[in-house]
């Protein structure tokens, strides 16, 4: 118990690297403990097939818990609120921290309305966040047939009704056996993860937290009308955000030889065609050259194979991590100062209004002088872990971290222990801690001085303003503001643009079929995820609550099992939606052709009438010739003669001159007419 009996903040790690590796062992909290008087707690939690196996096929209408990583995470939340308070920690003052997948699955149990309030009050984000492409399995359930395959468990016949059998014949193979089994997930995505269960994760969750945006952000179908019993979709608890963000957030994806030479253009083209098609369903070439433009530098007359790398990087990088935590930033905000989009969050009534929560963003943007990356490449992914738990401050090194840190380093890690300690004990990173914490406690400490002197402002959507973290701290605002553009704007609006009204191979890759268009592992043919929706309705007794084909993704079919009829049925689609885009093309054609053929017939009834008008106007001039010619041979015969009116246009020195006038008119008009015409023709 701490001494006086004064409670300490509490702060409770979820490890990242990956969903299916991974401990929280080496994360040693003391330094981290002992500097900024907080309770650290570092925990555990199944992982891959054990965390994550999801072979239910209908969530949506038969909830079933799937998501056991993350059960095991609540789990611990339970038992910090139970019992740190003997250990000297806040149970009303915990602070929940993750890093890449853990962070991810920080935001999952932020947004999970199976989370009661009152088990976390703070949370920290760094570089994941549930919005990200590689942080929720879209189709666990092609990832559990290809297990139970591999196991010899067989596969029941009725999906629906009895998916637990195959979970109940997994479950008595040894872990071994399961081990075994090599299932290689598409390039950037994970095979056994996060999924939507019904439970933890409800259908629709990215829909639902997307609704307080406008449409231009959201990239799919309006919303349903009313969730499904009525029951909310995502949590409306408040919680204080601090998020973050490294500068090469996906160096860490490309060998080393790739970091060192970089590479041409041509393998840069296959890696983004390959995420591109992993992460969407419609108009992939559009969003593959739209994205490809962007990281090009135009100014470069020849393309170095280095600067190549390093945009693509950066492509990645936005794509995967800066843009989907930008956004949930923004969404952090909005959900407490705008009413949403939708009816699926429940009102809060005045009496239980809390105060707004607060949002920070950082970027880091230091790159370590003894790192595993050569200078120059930025930060890396998880590079800001050994700052954060005063790895630089501990002597002999600890866990996985570097053991050899400059007097900078250690000033630089004092200070980011200090701001983020403030955050968790205030939700405030400004706030001094003034607890027997004084300037001398390390030599380094006259260094934080530029820090002390910097005041960290709030994140809103509007300004965005967050915190550069180096060796010169400065206040910015707008952090990639063009590049986040086109992945939060440009791109939903490509992925949803004339989906109803195109041809369905439109949306496809040319020649997507051919593996050297890609680098690594792709999905089916995207067209055959709207398979995933029939399979659906045909295997469901009861409708899904939704049908949104930019959500829904691909299940690998396994022949022999009852997805036969899935194949069938998923072919019957293509072909109808192929019949469907001839149908539209030819009708389209065949209203042009007609409206041509009616405005040359009217071309040819108006150039015929201009004609006869014309031959007719010649005659009439050609008589008046005649006459006027009889008049001049003839002359006057009489004093009564020449007090009569001349004949018509006899009274004109020019009068051919009139006559080439009338003739030359009727032709501008003429070439008015058909002008017109000929622009109403290309018009429609």
């Amino acid at each position: 118990m701490a001494e006086g009996g004064r409670k300490h903040p509490v702060l409770l790690y979820i490890h990242g690297e990956s969903y299916d590796w991974g401990s929280g062992n080496p994360y040693d909290g003391s330094v981290l403990a002992s500097y900024t008087d907080q309770v650290i707690v570092t925990m555990n939690y199944r992982l891959g097939v054990l965390g994550f196996l999801n072979a239910n096929v209908a969530p949506q209408t038969k909830a079933r818990v799937a998501n056991y990583g993350l059960m095991d995470q609540i789990a611990a939340l339970h038992w910090v609120k139970e019992h740190i308070a003997r250990f000297g920690g806040d149970p009303e003052n915990v602070t929940l921290m993750g890093q890449g997948t853990g962070a991810a699955c920080v935001h999952f149990l932020a947004i999970s309305p199976t989370v009661i309030r009152g088990l976390f009050k703070r949370a920290i984000l760094l570089s994941g966040s549930a919005l990200s492409s590689w942080a929720v399995v879209e189709d666990p359930v092609s990832y559990a047939l290809k297990l139970a395959k591999a196991v010899n468990c067989s596969i029941p016949d009725d999906l629906v009704k009895d998916n637990e059998l195959i979970v109940d014949c997994l479950r008595e193979s040894s872990l071994e056996e399961l081990m075994q089994v090599d299932i290689q997930p598409p390039t950037f995505l994970s095979a056994f993860g996060p999924s939507v269960d019904g439970v933890v994760i409800k259908p629709d969750f990215q829909k639902d937290l997307l609704s307080y945006l406008g449409p231009e952000f959201q990239g799919f179908a309006p919303l349903p009308k009313k969730a499904e019993h009525g029951a909310p979709i995502t949590s409306n608890n408040k919680y204080d955000l601090l998020f973050g963000v490294t500068t090469s957030e996906a160096l860490w994806k490309f060998a080393e030889k790739d970091v060192l030479q970089g590479f041409e253009g041509e393998r840069r083209d296959r890696i983004i065609r390959t995420y591109v098609r992993n992460a969407y369903v419609y108009h992939l070439t559009e969003i593959f050259y739209t994205v490809v433009n962007e990281y090009t530098d135009w100014e470069r007359t020849v393309q170095h194979p280095v600067n190549t790398k390093d945009a693509c990087v950066q492509a990645l990088s936005d794509a995967q991590f800066v843009a989907p935590l930008v956004q949930t930033g923004d969404l952090f905000t909005l959900r407490h100062t705008k009413k949403p989009n939708n009816p699926h969050i429940a009102p809060i009534l005045d009496s239980e209004e809390e105060p707004m929560p607060k949002t920070y963003f950082y970027v880091f943007d230091y790159q370590m002088k003894d790192g595993d990356y050569p200078q120059k490449m930025g930060s890396v992914h998880g590079e800001e872990l050994p700052f954060v738990f005063g790895a630089p401050l501990w002597v002999e090194g600890f866990g996985h971290f570097p053991k050899n840190y400059t007097r900078l380093e250690m000033a630089l890690s004092e200070s980011i222990m200090q701001y983020f300690a403030n955050f968790v004990k205030t939700g405030n990173p400004n706030i001094i801690d003034h607890h027997g914490r004084n300037e001398t406690l390390l030599p380094a400490s006259r260094e934080k001085s530029r820090f002390r002197s910097l005041s960290w402002e709030q994140y809103d959507p509007v300004h965005q303003k967050y915190l550069e973290i180096g060796m010169k701290p400065k206040m910015k605002n707008h952090y990639r503001a063009h590049q986040l553009s086109v992945w939060l704007r440009l791109v939903p609006e490509l992925h949803r643009a004339g989906m109803e009204d195109v041809d369905s191979r439109h949306n496809l890759f040319r020649g997507h079929s051919d593996p050297s268009l890609y680098d690594g592992f792709v999905r089916p043919d995207p067209l055959s995820r709207i398979s995933e929706e029939i399979k659906r309705k045909n295997l469901s007794t009861d409708p899904p609550t939704t049908t949104d084909y930019s959500i829904t993704t691909c299940v690998s079919l396994i022949p022999g099992t009852n997805l036969q009829n899935v194949h069938n049925a998923s072919t019957d689609t293509l072909a109808s939606l192929d019949a469907a885009g001839y149908a539209a093309y030819s009708t389209a054609l065949s209203v042009t052709i007609a409206i041509g053929c009616s405005l040359l017939i009217l071309n040819v009834l108006i150039f015929a009438g201009v004609y006869y008008q014309r031959d007719k106007t010649r005659l009439e001039v050609k008589s008046l010739q005649q006459q006027q010619m009889l008049n001049q041979q003839c002359g006057p015969r009489g004093f009564t003669e020449l007090k009569q009116p001349p004949p018509p246009h006899s009274h004109y020195a020019g009068g051919g001159q009139v006559i080439v006038d009338v003739e030359n008119e009727m032709l501008r008009r003429y070439r008015n007419v058909t002008f017109l015409l000929f622009i109403c023709y290309l018009i429609c």
